[in-house]
């Protein structure tokens, strides 16, 4: 801030030309909060037209849920009686909005509220969607022949307890080794590329009056394209009718763990086919049988094993045959292949193994300074000859995995079926990269 002695200081026109800036700052200031405004009133305007569109939509769908049963919204969507004559969507939106005010913009929020055809707010698993998870509602779609469930064992013969057991996937979250940055938009094609320079080389001496010698580096790049995947079940509103709501929401998390399942396998199976910069092969094939006994070290393939993890870690970070050297950061085995490091002689830990660790949980956590996944989609444990048994990446640069859209769900319903289609869509790249960035641990040929 200007001190009072700087203003003496100042002539006439200096003067005259802040107090010119500072009335113009005001206005400007002025003018767009004033814009401001009129946009957040636009904005609340269009909101409320496009949810008493919806509800409109909803009701003509839904003549036994009309207003004048009154209003308001149970959890599962159904319209019940409130007293106060306001509909039961336009409070659960009311209330929807006030809750999310914070949310980055406005308008962003109501971008998120367009994709909803339907008032049944179904949440499923493995899944990730925007701030407030618009992306989980889902609207109606048609019905298709031979794609219909079979309930038989679930249409209600006794009493069921309220716990539904889902059956277990195979799933590891392996986003988390996935080279971060990389983002493929709409309207940008269907491809991404990485770009890549080489190092520069080494200084040379120059003597005096000597002219220097120029260099050059070299330019590379590393791809990902773009692929749409889908999933798309059948459900039967006779069904539904026959075992519950519990029907659609198996069905939704169901899926859900399938998406997950399969990403990560994508991402597995990039790494295993890769065409490795770094592969350290057994002595011997690996001996799957469990192991407690003997004088130490005799387990030949707890000791090669952990001796070849050690060789390529050391060979990665030296850059031993690489363009140049690497840090990997993760081991990736089967728990066939972890439980080799837990089966240690006289059930107690080796000496010199004191850089393995485990979790509260006895997974494999930590060995030679890289963190260890126990992958059950990994290669299992085997003596098959050049098997691949671990891999060890460099998690900045072994392989690319990116949404263009995450899966994303429509529930249509086609009258003349009486049915429901679900439907999920992705947008999805996979692809190794800088396969220098990857070592594979093989068995004996």
């Amino acid at each position: 801030m200007t001190k009072d002695n700087d203003y003496e200081e100042k002539s006439l026109e200096e003067l005259e030309a802040l107090a010119e800036e500072r009335k113009k700052a005001k206005i400007v200031s002025e003018l767009k909060l004033e814009d401001d405004k009129i946009q957040e009133e636009a904005e609340k305007i269009k909101l409320t037209e496009q949810k008493t569109a919806w509800e409109e939509e909803w009701y003509k769908a839904h003549p036994e849920k009309a207003p004048q049963e009154k209003g308001g919204l149970d959890v599962v969507g159904e319209v019940k009686g409130n007293g106060d004559g306001e509909s039961g969507l336009v409070k659960f939106y009311n209330g929807y909005y006030k809750r999310h005010e914070n949310m980055e913009t406005r308008s962003q929020y109501e971008a998120k509220l367009s994709t909803v055809k339907d008032i049944k707010f179904q949440i499923y698993e493995g899944q990730k969607y925007g701030e407030v998870g618009m992306d989980r509602l889902f609207a109606n779609t048609d019905s298709d022949s031979g794609c219909g469930d079979e309930i038989a064992s679930w249409s209600p013969d006794d009493v069921y307890a309220k716990i539904v057991w889902n059956t277990f996937v195979c799933k590891a979250d392996l986003f988390k080794i996935a080279v971060k940055g990389i983002a493929i938009n709409p309207g940008d094609g269907l491809g991404v590329q990485i770009r890549a320079f080489g190092a520069f080389g080494a200084p040379s001496e120059v003597g005096a009056c000597g002219c220097a010698s120029c260099a050059s580096i070299s330019f590379t790049t590393y791809p990902l394209t773009l692929k749409q995947y889908n999933l798309e079940a059948i459900v039967c509103e006779k069904d539904i009718w026959d075992v519950g709501s519990i029907l659609m929401d198996s069905y939704l998390i169901a899926m859900g763990d399938s998406w997950a399942q399969w990403f990560d396998a994508q991402i597995y199976s990039e790494l295993e086919t890769a065409t490795p910069g770094t592969t350290e092969q057994l002595p011997v094939d690996l001996s799957c049988t469990p192991f407690i006994g003997g004088s130490c070290c005799t387990d030949s393939s707890l000791v090669n094993l952990y001796n070849a993890v050690h060789t390529a870690v050391a060979s990665m970070r030296e850059g031993s045959g690489l363009a140049s050297p690497y840090n990997p950061d993760y081991l990736i085995i089967s728990p066939t292949v972890a439980a080799i490091f837990k089966r240690m002689q006289h059930a107690q830990p080796i000496p010199w193994m004191g850089d393995v660790s485990f979790d509260d949980d006895g997974r494999l956590k930590k060995m030679s300074g890289l963190k260890v996944i126990e992958y059950c989609g990994a290669n299992s444990c085997t003596d098959l000859a050049d098997e691949v048994v671990a891999i060890i990446i460099d998690s900045r640069r072994a392989v690319g995995a990116v949404f263009g859209e995450r899966p994303k769900t429509y529930k249509f319903f086609q009258s003349n079926c009486n049915s429901y289609r679900i439907d999920q869509w992705a947008f999805f790249a996979v692809g190794e990269l800088d396969t220098d960035a990857i070592a594979h641990i093989i068995n004996a040929s």
